[in-house]
């Protein structure tokens, strides 16, 4: 009988995220295949990855954002002190999975923030690494390029979800591209859009400013003041402020905003099918020049999508062909004139989700992204025995 690998996955994010439901996409279809272990700080991670293999909960992980999203100015840079003390919960992590868990096969990072996590862990174990990343990296600066070339050196594998990622990253860094899965949606033939004759506007992840959330509130408002037959559904949460975000503006929106007996606040969703049934477009007017995961479940149910993006990536998403893009961030007036399109054009509505699902049916396979990630797996222990 084949042995089965033994892998360690390493999730940096307590509370609930899109890179943890991405991860239990996968998961669910091969966690029989393959014995898997985690290591994640305490919460909602840990309770949610138990059913997939053996947990090691942590306080903390040392990190580093070199992302869109890292912001070290000014007083920002003193966040830096708070991953200097997670060293320590990271060196006790590294002597907890020595203890349990006796053969590790693969490590497997599930973000490029953890590089400093990955340079302790390097130290301690002799096994491939791989590395996914999930967010647009800066790698021009000083500290992206020292970045980029330590994990040339010491990463046997990276993955982006998406050719967007792929592009963020040095090509020397032969990065392999395996998309996000949508295995646990139930594909929907039917689709009845503009119930009760309005059209349903959704947003759904957490509720900070650069999602561009408040921008879509506050054109929301505006519209419905024109007397527009239309709604706005929300479904997400906060992000929890920690003690050092006393220091700094919140990244959330003022809740204020979206207490509107005119905004259906659905709060954080298990189901998120029930949501993606009630709306016809799905709005992510983000700062990030980046596609969230909410448009590829949008896509599944032949739901198009208003997006903030520079440039279209044609495996992801087509501007006017599976919905409808502009390019500057923040821009109130040209979101506007968007929804007000597609509120005197329904039909195209209905054309373009038509198209979101073929694409998204297309590029986001679960057989050819499963087998692309289990092939990374097979290279990897085919390297080590060598």
């Amino acid at each position: 009988m084949k042995k089965k690998l033994n892998i360690l996955i390493i999730h940096s994010i307590g509370e609930f995220s899109g890179s943890l439901k991405s991860l239990e996409e996968y998961l669910s279809i091969i966690k029989k295949k393959y014995n898997f272990y985690f290591l994640t700080p305490s919460g909602v991670s840990a309770k949610r990855l138990k059913k997939y293999g053996q947990v090691i909960k942590t306080s903390g992980l040392c990190k580093f954002d070199n992302s869109i999203l890292g912001h070290y100015n000014g007083l920002r840079w003193l966040i830096l002190i708070r991953e200097i003390f997670l060293v320590f919960p990271t060196l006790i992590s590294v002597l907890l999975i020595k203890k349990k868990i006796k053969n590790i096969d693969i490590i497997h990072f599930n973000e490029i923030t953890l590089v400093p996590t990955i340079f302790i862990f390097k130290f301690f174990f002799n096994v491939p690494f791989i590395l996914h990343c999930r967010i647009l990296f800066k790698k021009n600066n000083y500290i992206g390029k020292k970045i980029c070339r330590y994990l040339k050196k010491n990463i046997f594998e990276i993955i982006a979800i998406d050719n967007d990622v792929k592009k963020s990253l040095p090509h020397y860094l032969n990065v392999k591209v395996v998309r996000n899965i949508l295995y646990n949606f139930k594909k929907r033939k039917k689709k009845k859009y503009f119930q009760n004759g309005y059209i349903n506007l959704g947003y759904i992840g957490s509720y900070l400013k650069y999602k561009g959330l408040e921008d879509l509130v506050k054109v929301f408002n505006k519209l419905k003041k024109e007397k527009k037959k239309i709604r706005l559904y929300l479904a997400g949460n906060f992000i929890p402020t920690k003690w050092y975000g006393r220091f700094f503006a919140s990244n959330n929106i003022d809740s204020k905003l979206i207490n509107s007996k005119n905004i259906i606040n659905l709060g954080h969703l298990n189901n998120v099918e029930d949501f993606y049934k009630q709306i016809d477009v799905i709005c992510f007017p983000s700062y990030l020049n980046a596609l969230g995961r909410q448009i590829f479940e949008a896509g599944l149910y032949k739901i198009p999508s208003i997006v903030c993006l520079k440039k279209n990536y044609a495996d992801s998403f087509v501007n006017n062909k599976t919905g409808l893009s502009f390019k500057q961030p923040g821009d109130l007036k040209k979101l506007q004139n968007i929804i007000n399109y597609l509120y005197l054009n329904k039909k195209k509505i209905i054309q373009m989700g038509n198209n979101a699902q073929k694409l998204i049916n297309k590029n986001h396979s679960v057989n050819l992204n499963l087998k692309k990630l289990e092939n990374i797996y097979f290279k990897c222990t085919k390297n080590a025995k060598r």
